[in-house]
């Protein structure tokens, strides 16, 4: 069983690490027991206590015991053995395995095991592909107590399979280990302790850093900064980022492509912006590939992210995709833009004719983008031609297009091809094929089915993505099924998988935040992210959302609006704008108080690591000042935060924006800010129309809202089943029903097929089954030409039979209160230029 350097046999190294591996690791693993969904109910479900990995940091055995000699049991550090027992070292049974362990750490096989550095190295390597990942650091714990010398290569490969496992908070116990037993830390194991810190969300301790390499005598080098600077950036914090490049510069390491490369990969938590952006696309002309590539894709992503398929177009011409014409695709093109965005556009496209003969393969990352926007366009043919041009090149699929691919066939409606993936992907699994038989749909036959010929291993990702498409055709019953098949592949939930449990029984079951924690500690998880904050968030002020939207079935008499009361309910208290309790909820946890048993905890342990406030808790708290408190003074005085904080506004926060003038009749500001999003690059969508469709209609003014739905259609935003509510209960608002019901059943083909024997139903009963559809739809992909034009005559002609009217003389005329009454006068109160002056110099534009 010898092996020794260029005379031994591998297979022997091989067979060695299989056998040492099968006695470190038990025969049966430990899997938890499947989650009763079907169950679901208030009363709280058992709970399996979770203990934290006892990793110790050890010291250099002073002295170490000959590799060939048999070590007494009694001078073993208890320790080193900590790392066997792992969450369970205390209990009883904890004592049997050390004994068993004192029997595996005599065996002579094992001791041989020990003779050289690279044996351990790869041995180590060998336990993170096990369950029982920490028990690769047990491995150099007793090597190190046998005297074998662990050079820093050891350590740095073990980090490097620690990071590809994500196994975070192990890289963390590693340089600690390292430390204790040879002294010192390495510059490169320091490196990765900063992107273990950053994947971890403790962004307190990135401010330590730099001294852990004065501690250590070490230069910080260009990759350190990087690290950094990227650390600040995913948390949003714009002051420590320019800190970091002021260091660097400090330390003699000017800014290049790879800073280039790293400001617009992790920019895109503070949205798009322009001059970011610029300056990432003229990197492109000193950039290596890879650094191109990098810089490529997260244009592309932002192009995405904006709905700018124009920059789309042009920013893949940048890539060779051979014999696949990327003209193909799904593309339609946005209104000409003005200002800065559009002179950034012209120099895409200068770029993009610039690199014409030096065009760059794409990379998994950038199939994976273009798979996932493809998704959201249901172009089936697209994907599988780009399928198979990534075949071609010889390109390896990951975890995480295997995950996008499942999600297109999804939502264009293929399960079973979305099930057949996952099922090749879990073909070596025993038993996964008779457990795909629990999911019961319409299985029909996938002729020629595009599958990679090398698929990778079955990872927690590509279960998400089945799990969100069985939830939503299956409800419960499908996540379940999804889970019993990720017990198979001995996977565990993680907190992806919980927010999708999370949404599904606040919005389509309807429980309580207080029952949703109940059911989700069965999922033995500890997320304490943002994001699972920002879901509490959500879920706790829906009820109140939901009581503050106005209808315009439900009409007041115009002008009431002014009247209704704007005062949060009891149990919300005032908030403030600023301090130390405005992050990471932007203020909100202040206002939540019959939810802090739910919330306190994450809003604790995100402010202890130092966690920013992100885009949708200030969405959220933009939308309780307009909406809840109708306080728009304070609402703009938010954005203004936001802004400040070089966080770049989306369609959430214009639309919440909006919902408040709406909501206190002020139709004219309302607009003004669609227009304003509209200039600075955000498209507006579906929602933003319906909010002015709404509030129209509450005011009694068909004509207006005809106007805004003639320009929904002229962008191509294809109207979903709340417009068409919204635009029906116009005419009905002003006792039009018969143009109520014609313009109901004309704009109804645009989302659903119309019903049996609509012409004898009422219109309420129209209405009710129109609301019935929208629980099942999923598609919102622009209007096609015809459908444009179609649904554009049917517009014109309802505006040109004259049978509209609204009335020139009630332009600029809204109710306001009066002394004991109620009377009309000029509004002055809009939505003006210097409301956005911040917004406008922020974006350049």
């Amino acid at each position: 069983m010898l092996w020794r350097v260029g005379r031994g046999n591998r297979q022997s190294l091989h067979q060695l690490t299989h056998s040492l591996a099968d006695r470190f690791v038990p025969s049966s693993f430990r899997t938890p027991h499947p989650l009763p969904l079907t169950c679901l109910r208030p009363p709280a479900l058992s709970r399996r206590r979770a203990w934290p990995i006892p990793i110790s940091s050890v010291s250099p055995s002073p002295n170490p015991m000959p590799i060939n000699g048999h070590p007494p049991t009694h001078d073993l550090p208890s320790e080193h053995l900590s790392f066997m027992g792992g969450p369970h070292s205390r209990s009883t049974a904890s004592q049997s395995l050390q004994k068993q362990t004192m029997n595996i750490l005599v065996d002579p096989d094992f001791l041989y095991a020990f003779s050289d550095s690279r044996k351990i190295s790869r041995f180590a390597q060998k336990m993170i592909s096990t369950p029982h990942t920490h028990r690769a650091l047990l491995v150099l714990v007793a090597a190190h107590y046998y005297g074998c010398h662990l050079g820093k290569e050891v350590y740095e490969a073990v980090a490097c399979r620690l990071a590809e496992a994500r196994k975070w908070r192990l890289i963390l116990a590693l340089a600690r280990l390292q430390k204790r037993q040879s002294g010192r830390q390495t510059a490169r194991l320091l490196d990765w302790c900063i992107h273990a810190l950053v994947e971890m969300s403790q962004f307190t301790h990135l401010d330590r850093a730099l001294e852990w390499f004065e501690e250590e005598g070490l230069p910080p080098s260009r990759r350190t900064y990087h690290l950094l600077l990227s650390g600040h950036l995913r948390n949003r914090n714009i002051v420590k980022a320019m800190d970091v490049i002021q260091r660097m510069l400090k330390a003699g390491l000017g800014v290049d492509t790879h800073t280039h490369a790293t400001v617009i990969s992790a920019y895109r938590t503070l949205g798009p912006d322009v001059v970011v952006q610029t300056r990432a696309l003229n990197a492109l002309e000193d950039a290596d590939a890879n650094t191109s590539i990098r810089i490529l894709n997260a244009l592309l992503q932002f192009s995405i992210d904006t709905r700018d398929t124009e920059n789309l177009l042009s920013l893949i011409r940048h890539f060779d995709f051979g014999t696949f014409d990327v003209s193909r695709l799904s593309f339609a093109v946005r209104p000409l833009r003005r200002g800065a965005e559009g002179a950034f556009s012209d120099l895409i496209r200068a770029s993009s004719r610039s690199h014409a003969s030096r065009r760059f393969l794409p990379d998994i990352a950038t199939y994976t983008i273009l798979v996932h926007y493809l998704a959201s366009q249901g172009d089936l043919v697209s994907a599988h031609g780009l399928l198979g041009q990534m075949e071609r090149s010889g390109l390896t699929p990951d975890a995480r297009f295997i995950a996008a691919l499942i999600r297109l066939y999804f939502i264009i409606g293929q399960p079973s091809a979305a099930i057949s993936v996952v099922s090749a992907v879990c073909a070596d699994v025993e038993g996964f094929q008779a457990g795909l038989r629990s999911i019961h749909l319409a299985f029909e036959p996938q002729g020629g089915l595009p599958l990679p010929h090398v698929l990778p291993k079955p990872t927690v990702e590509i279960f998400n993505a089945l799990g969100a498409g069985l939830l939503h055709l299956c409800g419960i019953d499908g996540l379940q099924a999804c889970l019993r098949l990720m017990q198979m592949c001995q996977l565990n939930p993680d907190r992806h998988t919980q927010a999708l449990l999370e949404s599904h029984l606040v919005h389509a079951e309807g429980f309580t935040m207080a029952d949703v924690a109940r059911v989700s500690k069965e999922l033995s998880l500890n997320d304490l992210s943002l994001s699972r904050l920002s879901h509490l968030l959500a879920s706790s002020l829906r009820c109140h959302f939901h009581s503050a939207k106005r209808s315009g079935w439900n009409n007041t008499p115009p002008g009431m609006q002014r009247l209704l009361p704007t005062q949060p309910p009891s149990h919300l208290a005032q908030t403030f704008t600023a301090g130390k309790s405005f992050d990471p909820t932007a203020g909100l946890h202040l206002v939540i108080t019959h939810e802090n048993a739910c919330i306190r905890p994450v809003v604790q342990s995100l402010t202890d690591r130092g966690v920013f406030a992100d885009h949708r808790t200030f969405a959220l708290r933009i939308r309780y000042e307009a909406v809840i408190k109708g306080d728009m003074k304070a609402a703009k005085n938010i954005f203004r935060i936001m802004l400040d904080r070089g966080l770049h506004p989306n369609e959430y926060h214009y639309t919440a924006l909006m919902e408040g003038y709406a909501a206190t009749g002020e139709l004219a500001a309302a607009e003004a800010v669609m227009n304003f999003a509209e200039r600075g690059g955000i498209r507006p969508n579906c929602v933003m129309h319906t909010i002015l469709i709404v509030g129209y209609a509450r005011e009694r003014k068909p004509e207006r809202a005809m106007r805004i739905l003639r320009h929904m259609v002229a962008t191509g935003v294809r109207p979903d089943v709340p417009a068409i509510d919204a635009i029906t209960s116009v005419f009905f608002a002003v006792g039009a029903y018969r143009l109520a019901r014609q313009t109901l059943l004309s704009l109804w083909p645009s989302v659903a097929p119309l019903p049996h024997d609509f012409e004898r139903a009422s219109l309420k009963m129209l209405v009710f089954h129109l609301r019935n559809v929208y629980d099942g739809q999923v598609s919102s992909k622009k209007l096609s030409h015809r459908e444009r034009r179609q649904v554009e005559g049917f517009v014109e002609d309802l505006v040109l039979g004259g049978e509209i009217t609204d009335g020139p003389a009630q332009e600029n005329l809204m109710y306001v209160k009066g002394h004991d009454t109620l009377r009309r006068e000029p509004s002055t109160t809009t939505f003006t230029q210097s409301d956005y002056s911040i917004s406008v110099c922020r974006d350049g534009r």
